[in-house]
This record gives C-alpha cells, sequence and structure tokens, in this order.
C-alpha cells in the first residue's frame, strides 16, 4: 500500500511488521508506488484466483486479521466501522454482520474459499459467524454486493472470505516458528490465549493452533453497568498439512474445529433490560451451545497451461451442532417449565474450480460445484425441576431432511485495446429438498406432515466493467443477481428465535438485482473509494408479527417485493510520512412489502386473503399489504480516524471516532421487537477510541486498546445487549 507500511522498520521479522503496520480500512488496498511493494491482490472476486484490487470492479476491502485480532473481541466484530457494515450482537457470544442491509443467511461465509453456509441457518442475525476464528488467519476479504456467480445463493448483501496463511516450505532443511498471543480485556472480564505453532521442509508443511476465551459478564456504559448473565467460554483448534508435489502444485489436508459453551441469549430471559424503555422477556434462562466442525483436502496447482491452466478442487465435510436450553417464566419471574432442541447438520461439498486463458485474448473462470446436506433436528420439554418430559416433533426445524445444491458458472474477463476490462459472467444452480419428516408444530406429534420434495432452478447472470480514467484511478460498475431459494429453515421452521410460526412449503425463490457504480483512486497524499448500489428484491421472504399486540408472539411468513439502496464514501490523507487520517461514510433506505392483519388500519394498499395467497399462514382473517424499510435497516455511519506512526520507532498510536445515526425507521417486526429495539428506535451514538502500541525488542509487541473513552451507554441497532462501556484491552504477541 502506499502509506501505512511504507516506513519498514528493519529490525523486526516479517510476520511482526505487518502487524505494525495493519490495514485498518480500503485505503490500505490503494496501489501502491514503490517499486519494492507487491502490487495488492484480491482473489475473493474471481472464486480463489487472484485479481489486482486496483481494477477488480467490486466494492472491496481486506482486512489484516493477524493485527485486528489483537483488539477484536470475535470474527464478526473485526468488521465494525466498515462502510455499510453493521454487526449486530444479538448476545455476546452471538454476532453477526449486516452488509449492505443484509444479514444471516444473505451473506456467504467462506473459510479460504469453503462454503460455511448451510441449509438450517436462521433468517436474521445468528449466531454461526462467531463460531469462526482466526486461528492460522491471514487476512478477511470483504466482496460487497452479490456475487452469486462465483458462490451461488446466499451471496446477497457480501461475501467474507476467511483466508489462512499461505503454507511456506523451507529451502532446504526443518524449519519451525511459533507465535502466542495473550488478550485481556477489563469490560468483557475476559481473556483470550492463543498459540500457534509452524514446521516446515522443502516439501511439507504444517500448522497447528489452539485458543481458549473466557468471557464475563459485559459491563455496559456509565448508567448500564454490568449486564448479568452475558458471560460464556468457547475454544477453537485449526490444524493443516500441505505437501509440495510440483512447481506451482500442492495438496492440502486441513481440520477446524470450535465450541462455544453456554452461550446466554439475555434479553429474553429476566435478565434482560430495560434501557430506554425495553421489556426483559420471562424466560428464566436461554442458553445455546455450538459446536462445528471442517474437514477437507484441496488440490491446487497455477500456470500448468492449457484449459486448465490454474485449478482449485476442494472436497470437504462440515459439520454443525447445535442446542438450545430454555426455561420458560411467568410475569412474576417463576419458573414454568422448558424444552431442549437441537440439530445437526453434516455439509458434504465437492467444489472444482479453473482458470484458463481465452480465445479471444481473455481469461475464463469456470466450475462446477455439488453439496448435500443432511440434517436431523429433534427434543423434549422439561418441569420445573428439569425433569425430561415429552419428546418433540422435531427441534426448530425439519425432524429429518436433505437439502441438494448443484450449479455450474462461467465468467470471462477480458480488456479492450483501450482498457477497458469486462466481466461477463452467467450461473445455472439446481435445488432440491427432500423435506422426509416436518411437523406444523413441534410439540404435537400429531401433526407431522410426511414427506415433500421441493425443487428449485435459478439462472443468473453479471455483467462488470473496470477502466482506468487515469493513472491510479479506476471508474467500475456492475449489473448482478442474486438468488436465494428457501432453504430448510424457511419451509418447516416451527420457532422464529423468539415467536412462533409455522412451516410453510409454498414460499417462492427470492431473486436481486443490484446495480453499482463507483470510482477507487488516489492522487499525490490522496486515496478514496465512491460507491452507489440500488438494489431490486423480488419475492424476499419477510416474516412480519401477525398482530403488534394481541398476536405479536405469531409470525406470518410471506414474500414481498421491495428494494435497498445506499452511497459508500471513503477518503484518506497522508499529512507526512508518520501522521494519516481516514474518514469514511454509508447511508442506506429501503422498502418491502410485509403482511399485518386488516383490523389494524382499515384500507391501504392492497388485501390479501388467506385462500388467495398461499405463501401466508392459514390464520383468522384478512391481511393487509403494505410497505415499510427492511428488518433492522443500518442507519447512517460516519467514522473518523487519525495514525501516528513515526519511521524507525517502537511506538504507534491512533485515535478514533465512530458516529452512528439514530435507526428510527422500523419494520413490522421491528416495532414489536420490545426486548431488543426502544419503541422509538434505536438511538444513534459517538464512541470515542485510542490505541498505542509498542515494540518490545525484536519479536514482541505490546498494545493497549482504550473503547469507548467516554463510558457512554449505547446499543448497536437490533442487538440483545448493549455495547462494552469503557474498555481497556491489553494484548501480548511473542513470535519465537
Amino acid at each position: 500500500m502506499n502509506s501505512i507500511g511504507s516506513n519498514n522498520r528493519r529490525f523486526l521479522p516479517k510476520h511482526l511488521f505487518i502487524f505494525c503496520y495493519f490495514p485498518l480500512s480500503i485505503f490500505a488496498n490503494i496501489e501502491s508506488d514503490s517499486p519494492n511493494e507487491l502490487t495488492p491482490v484480491i482473489v475473493t472476486a474471481k472464486g480463489g484466483f487472484s485479481k489486482p484490487l486496483a481494477s477488480t470492479p467490486w466494492s472491496s476491502t481486506i482486512l489484516n486479521a493477524d493485527s485486528l485480532s489483537a483488539r477484536a473481541r470475535s470474527m464478526p466484530e473485526i468488521l465494525s466501522g466498515q462502510p455499510s457494515v453493521m454487526v449486530q450482537k444479538t448476545a455476546l457470544g452471538q454476532s453477526s454482520p449486516y452488509i449492505r442491509g443484509f444479514t444471516g443467511y444473505h451473506n456467504m461465509l467462506l473459510v479460504d474459499g469453503i462454503r460455511l453456509n448451510h441449509s438450517a441457518m436462521r433468517s436474521g442475525p445468528n449466531q454461526y459467524w462467531s463460531t469462526v476464528g482466526l486461528l492460522g488467519v491471514n487476512r478477511i476479504e470483504l466482496v460487497r454486493g452479490p456475487n452469486g456467480i462465483m458462490y451461488g445463493a446466499d451471496t446477497v448483501g457480501g461475501v467474507v472470505n476467511i483466508l489462512s496463511s499461505e503454507p511456506e516450505f523451507s529451502k532446504f532443511g526443518l524449519n519451525h516458528s511459533g507465535s502466542f498471543m495473550g488478550r485481556v480485556s477489563s469490560a468483557e472480564h475476559s481473556w483470550s490465549a492463543e498459540l500457534n505453532g509452524n514446521i516446515s521442509t522443502p516439501k511439507w508443511s504444517a500448522q497447528l493452533s489452539h485458543a481458549e476465551r473466557a468471557f464475563g459478564d459485559l459491563e455496559g456504559g456509565r448508567n448500564v453497568g454490568r449486564q448479568v448473565n452475558t458471560g460464556y467460554n468457547s475454544n477453537g483448534t485449526q490444524f493443516r498439512v500441505s505437501r509440495k508435489l510440483l512447481e506451482g502444485m500442492q495438496f492440502t489436508l486441513g481440520f477446524q474445529q470450535s465450541f462455544m459453551n453456554d452461550v446466554p441469549r439475555t434479553h429474553k430471559t429476566i435478565d434482560g433490560l430495560s434501557w430506554n424503555g425495553l421489556s426483559p422477556g420471562s424466560d428464566i434462562w436461554r442458553k445455546l451451545d455450538q459446536e462445528r466442525k471442517l474437514y477437507y483436502s484441496r488440490l491446487s496447482w497455477k500456470d500448468s497451461g492449457g484449459w486448465m491452466d490454474s485449478g482449485i478442487i476442494t472436497l470437504n465435510l462440515h459439520q454443525h451442532e447445535q442446542e438450545r436450553d430454555r426455561m420458560k417464566g411467568n410475569s412474576t419471574g417463576n419458573a414454568t417449565g422448558g424444552d431442549f432442541q437441537f440439530f445437526d447438520l453434516n455439509d458434504f461439498g465437492l467444489t472444482a474450480r479453473f482458470e484458463s486463458d481465452d480465445p479471444w485474448g481473455g481469461r475464463i473462470s469456470y466450475g462446477a460445484e455439488w453439496h448435500r446436506e443432511s440434517l436431523s433436528s429433534g427434543g423434549y420439554k422439561f418441569d420445573t425441576n428439569q425433569v425430561r418430559g415429552d419428546g418433540l416433533g422435531q427441534g426448530s426445524l425439519a425432524a429429518d431432511a436433505v437439502y441438494h445444491r448443484y450449479a455450474f458458472y462461467l465468467n470471462d474477463t477480458y480488456e479492450t485495446s483501450f482498457g477497458l476490462i469486462i466481466e461477463p459472467g452467467i450461473r445455472f444452480s439446481a435445488i432440491k429438498a427432500d423435506l422426509n419428516r416436518y411437523y406444523l408444530e413441534n410439540s404435537d406429534l400429531s401433526t407431522i406432515q410426511g414427506s415433500e420434495t421441493k425443487k428449485y432452478q435459478e439462472v443468473i447472470g453479471s455483467l462488470r466493467i473496470s477502466q482506468e480514467v487515469m493513472d491510479h484511478n479506476f471508474l467500475f460498475a456492475g449489473l448482478s443477481q442474486g438468488f436465494r431459494p428457501p432453504s430448510l429453515y424457511d419451509l418447516t421452521s416451527t420457532d422464529e428465535t423468539s415467536v412462533n410460526e409455522s412451516p410453510n412449503v409454498n414460499l417462492y425463490p427470492e431473486t436481486f438485482l443490484q446495480s453499482e457504480l463507483g470510482i477507487r483512486g488516489k492522487s499525490g497524499s490522496w486515496d478514496w473509494i465512491f460507491s452507489a448500489y440500488h438494489t431490486w428484491i423480488n419475492d424476499l421472504i419477510v416474516r412480519s408479527p401477525e398482530h403488534p399486540t394481541i398476536n405479536k408472539e405469531n409470525t406470518i411468513k410471506s414474500n414481498g417485493d421491495g428494494y435497498l439502496q445506499g452511497l459508500e464514501i471513503e477518503f484518506g490523507y497522508n499529512w507526512n510520512p508518520s501522521w494519516r487520517s481516514e474518514f469514511s461514510f454509508s447511508s442506506m433506505y429501503s422498502q418491502v412489502e410485509q403482511l399485518i392483519r386488516d383490523d389494524l388500519f382499515g384500507s391501504v394498499e392492497k388485501l390479501v386473503d388467506d385462500d388467495q395467497d398461499s405463501s401466508t399462514p392459514k390464520t383468522a382473517g384478512r391481511f393487509i399489504q403494505t410497505e415499510r424499510v427492511t428488518t433492522r435497516l443500518m442507519p447512517t455511519q460516519v467514522k473518523l480516524l487519525t495514525r501516528y506512526d513515526p519511521p524507525l520507532s517502537p511506538w504507534f498510536m491512533e485515535l478514533s471516532l465512530l458516529h452512528v445515526a439514530d435507526a428510527d425507521k422500523l419494520s413490522l417486526k421491528d416495532e414489536t421487537d420490545s426486548s431488543r429495539i426502544p419503541i422509538n428506535g434505536t438511538p444513534g451514538y459517538s464512541l470515542l477510541g485510542f490505541e498505542v502500541g509498542h515494540e518490545l525488542g525484536k519479536s514482541s509487541l505490546l498494545f493497549l486498546n482504550i473503547g469507548n473513552i467516554a463510558d457512554v451507554d449505547y446499543r448497536v441497532h437490533g442487538s440483545g445487549l448493549n455495547g462494552a462501556g469503557r474498555n481497556f484491552i491489553l494484548s501480548l504477541i511473542h513470535y519465537f
């Protein structure tokens, strides 16, 4: 990059140098002028094959995970403060990013290009992204907008790719290295310890990492104070071994495991906050266990010539287990009995991606993907003494189901004689859901619906262009489709986290079309990126309360049309070799059709009879279709940052200010979510932060971060708990 990192500390090891000069925003991605610095590349936009970042026709960000993990508590929170990204926190251990207005199963999460999204993911903000640690991770790539050509269903808001460090092979003999990271936090009452080890020969490379983390009850701002029953423990392990077969070809075996123990979901319990008029729930407790395992093998090569000049073939097994333990209560705070629900999902996948020169002088990418997801789900009730009682027909999802995905794609990149880069693409996807056994009510074994098969097919296209309009300034634009067929969660769920819903097998697939226009560039000491986008939404699966007061615990599930549009602006300025300032701004607005009972408003836009719309549950009365914003629409966000990083000094410092406006535009669902969203919306806030780092010798770094210096009481819109108050984070990284 052109600024941060240009003052090379020669006495530091390479990995420590990376840490000291971590990129804090997209500005770290601007192409370098220095002949000694590599041009930044991005691999996510091309399905795993590298492309110069400066000319990519996507709004993209690259974050150095090694450095940011010392400050951020979880992987999703590393994305906090990025343009058009809002990281909602249902609980301390349940964070979910909203990217360009979408969250949950509308964003794609990848680990080294492997799909972690599955058909059991919930619709809204969910806990699954928090199960992904940063062990052995080199960087995180964020690509905004629908990239369904490369990654298929769910890629609507954006793609987040967690990329491991490249295997390193020694030139001769046996090499070994390692690192330790320790982190403690005052407001989180937490500690973390991570150990990494690497060993290599000229033909072999192996990496092993393990982390243990413990979080206590989170301290809010000056008035909220301690938020009881919010802490949890977690651990994770990562192992990878690679074998160099030929020059440019290698084979890798990998394993990842993470476990989160008894993560409380506090806002629906008697321990929820009453801050700003919030209404705590009546549950005595609600806890989640999450265990995720990923096994994979990969063969990759490059520069072999022919129609498979470069290739990546990946075989993987992704296992996800979830358990929910819930004790209900009454208005007096006494336990009334509860239930235990679980699901086990096994996703077996095969992905083959290839790249080669095309006959007309460009570069073509193509490939195929197959996944088979098998799901089992169950549970039981228990009494106030936690004695097991009646069994449930299923858990929150179908008792027995299989979800199949098949896809083929083709994407070309061609540069004209006058420098216009054109990237057309097309993808065919076929999905089949075998609902072998599901229930209308999981508490009633007599409501079994037997077996049913649902099939969906989709062809989507994309056209992206990029043109260098002057030195180091690229104009980019695109028109890209996205789609998402109903998942097993959409089709069979009986429990939308806090409310009741019924399975609905008549939902239509969702489709999206996003147009985008932007410019990325630099001149002198300035660098920038602007982007404006508009997303047309068709048949979005919308969940709304049947009635805001009478039947707000019952959910209406239907398809709705609408749109979402936004603006992203980023500037960076290098005052001198020691000082740099950055500014970012993002704002968005949306509308989508939603249903509500007609006795609330009288005559509005369109009446929908139960017997006229098969996508509406069979509920007494008629429904009105009205338009509101999408659920938890991100408010306007501004971030300012100034960094002091003098050449050849062991010190660096940074001051940041994040301002978030009031979130007062609410969907029908938001208006009834009184345990998370105040009645008039979530108040805005401003957070001031300071951090300082100091090198200890040649292989260690001590890092102090002070967050929320003013000890402000605040809440990210839609979250189930408030953010941390004044928080001192002390981290130590030592390399050996």
